[in-house]
């Protein structure tokens, strides 16, 4: 039991750390995060399938004159319970930075959602705008920054789920539904400095190749 406990809190710490080496010294970074993220949730999909096979030797092996098959269940959940919490939530992360990933690249549906969140984004600041709710030289900041503000928000996340003590599916789900409403707010902020920010956020994604 105490293998199974290390198991499933230092499964998630080393998962990410080998797949962040692999992004890093590949040529293309999104690729190889996207083929990562799809491997890393195959492997956990194979290891969940691989604990409800154990899970059913287990129990068809037990007596039941020796352990009721309802107290051989709960011994068994009981000492795979942290690697099968981690190995959900491995699944989890690696199903969404696989679509943030994909999200980022060229394809004509991420370009969509893209253009679909920017138009939104950029809407909902124009109208603070002209209620002269403008956040001035804030938002141009926030404009001029945006990449950096990104990976900022990101990598908080990512490193509140790393620091997070045996992280649930709810808990990654909470994390990463926090981290896109300040990504949006920060959109819209940004949308709202007026003219001036519009064109500091343009001028960014020129650059961006």
């Amino acid at each position: 039991m105490r293998l199974l406990d290390v198991l499933g809190t230092w499964l998630p710490v080393l998962t990410v750390v080998v797949a962040a080496l692999a992004v890093r010294t590949a040529p293309a970074h999104r690729v190889m995060l996207m083929i990562t993220a799809t491997g890393v949730g195959v492997m956990m999909v194979g290891l969940l399938v691989a604990l409800a096979v154990v899970r059913r030797v287990c129990l068809d092996s037990v007596p039941p004159a020796v352990l009721p098959g309802d107290a051989a269940a709960t011994v068994y959940d009981t000492f795979v319970r942290f690697l099968r919490d981690s190995t959900l939530t491995l699944l989890v992360v690696s199903v969404i930075t696989a679509l943030v990933a994909y999200l980022y690249g060229p394809g004509r549906l991420a370009r969509g959602v893209r253009t679909a969140a920017d138009r939104g984004t950029t809407a909902t600041g124009r109208a603070l705008d002209n209620a002269g709710a403008r956040t001035g030289a804030v938002g141009r900041r926030l404009a001029g920054h945006r990449q950096w503000i990104t990976g900022v928000v990101m990598g908080a996340a990512a490193l509140t789920l790393v620091l997070w003590n045996h992280p649930t599916v709810g808990a990654v789900a909470l994390v990463v539904g926090i981290a896109l409403a300040v990504l949006l707010v920060l959109a819209i902020l940004a949308a709202a400095a007026g003219a001036a920010g519009q064109t500091a956020e343009q001028a960014e994604q020129r650059t961006v190749p």
